[in-house]
């Protein structure tokens, strides 16, 4: 596979959710057979979704949450 070493950091815990900081769950998605990650909370709708991995939705959320940070200091 071609695709970069991107460090993941510790998959296992610690994922939150960039709007709200509550724990965001990583799941795969039975229809598409892709990968979502969804805040818990039930006051928030942030969700993303369409990941070929548990691990590329993983990175992706670590990505937006920093960038969510950067925007909203």
């Amino acid at each position: 596979m071609n695709r970069p070493r991107v460090d993941a950091g510790d998959m296992r815990w610690g994922w939150r959710c960039p709007v709200c900081g509550t724990d965001a769950s990583v799941s795969r998605d039975p229809d598409s057979g892709t990968f979502r990650w969804e805040c818990d909370a039930d006051r928030c709708d942030a969700v993303g979704f369409g990941f070929t991995s548990r691990r590329q939705a993983r990175l992706a959320l670590r990505e937006f949450r920093k960038r969510y940070r950067d925007n909203y200091r």
